[in-house]
């Protein structure tokens, strides 16, 4: 299976500000967000991550699934392509595979991205730096204890400010 990760960030790597408010993002980041999503058509996010985009903002509507990191997995559902699990991320790669899916994209957040990086798992990671620098907030990664390699497969400047990296991770 492969598992991209795509991610905004701001210029000192930080994955969301203190506020925890996404009102730095560009609508570049957001139409690129949408547009992966759709085309992989299997989602990976925490709790946190599915908090803040239910029910209005979630990627895919009734098409694909949205695999959501828990420890309640018996959350009530708002849409029917969701799935509340509390499984490790290989038990989340094979359930995903057995299912029929060949790649997921993994949206967020610091916990779930960690997760998949220790686990080996990952294998693109693309970053939208956005123009602006936060002085707290949170990680890209926390609390691991690994060092990948990374080889850039592309630099797009998506406007005036922002530039999106693309990496693919060699271990």
């Amino acid at each position: 299976m492969k598992l991209k990760v795509y991610l905004a960030v701001s210029a000192n790597g930080l994955i969301s500000n203190k506020r925890n408010v996404p009102d730095w993002l560009s609508e570049e980041f957001s139409q690129g967000f949408m547009d992966i999503c759709r085309q992989s058509r299997a989602v990976i996010m925490g709790k946190t991550t599915y908090n803040y985009l239910a029910p209005d903002h979630l990627p895919l509507r009734s098409e694909g699934i949205l695999v959501v990191l828990t420890h309640h997995v018996s959350t009530e559902l708002v849409q029917s392509n969701i799935v509340f699990t509390d499984k490790n991320p290989r038990g989340i790669a094979a359930m995903l595979e057995s299912e029929g899916y060949s790649d997921a994209v993994i949206i967020g957040g610091t916990a779930t991205v960690s997760q998949f990086m220790k686990a080996g798992l990952v294998n693109e990671l693309i970053l939208v730096v956005e123009p602006v620098v936060f002085g707290a907030g949170l990680p890209i990664l926390r609390d691991v204890d690994f060092e990948y390699s990374m080889s850039l497969f592309d630099v797009k400047k998506l406007n005036d400010n922002t530039v999106q990296l693309y990496y693919h991770l060699t271990t």
